[in-house]
């Protein structure tokens, strides 16, 4: 018999990012319990910050949501990837910009009541432009916020996405 921190597993959608699975939990009350997550190989978030403190930032059209969100660049892993050369391959994808250094602040789990996907925040600086290699499917222009603007933004409800709320926050926080 599995313990409550050994839930039987059962998958019930492959997909090309993730999967779903079912997990069968004991309860307490000797009762079985299911609940749904989503396996996620992980995913970088990316704090470009330019040579003047600005943050290079993007508005990114979500067809999930129905409206386009004011973000930090990001991006999943390859399962085994290591999350540096996802965020090298990420922020270039999204913005075009290269960074000339690479440094890990943080980790956090984006939604840990659904999910298992384990996000690192990466501060970007050293920034060189370039031509940004956007996947046909993503509807992404680059907005470029000053840093004394970024509380405004968060408290005025033009920033709702979490992984760009947490590493905002970090950067305001001088994490």
């Amino acid at each position: 018999m599995n313990q409550p921190n050994d839930p039987e597993e059962t998958t019930l959608l492959k997909g090309a990012r993730f999967n779903v699975e079912r997990l069968t939990l004991h309860g307490d009350d000797g009762k079985l319990y299911q609940r749904e997550v989503v396996r996620h190989p992980g995913a970088v978030v990316l704090l470009p910050i330019l040579d003047d403190g600005s943050v290079v930032m993007i508005d990114n059209t979500r067809p999930t949501v129905g409206e386009t969100l004011l973000e930090l660049p990001a991006g999943t892993r390859e399962v085994g990837e290591a999350g540096h050369v996802t965020a090298d391959r990420e922020l270039i994808e999204e913005t075009g910009y290269s960074a000339g250094r690479l440094e890990l602040m943080l980790e956090f789990y984006s939604a840990p009541g659904i999910s298992d996907e384990l996000m690192l925040l990466f501060r970007a600086s050293d920034l060189t432009a370039g031509e940004a290699q956007r996947e046909a499917t993503e509807s992404i222009v680059n907005r470029i916020v000053a840093k004394e603007d970024i509380p405004a933004l968060i408290r005025d409800g033009k920033i709702r996405d979490a992984k760009t709320l947490v590493g905002l926050y970090a950067y305001l926080n001088g994490e």
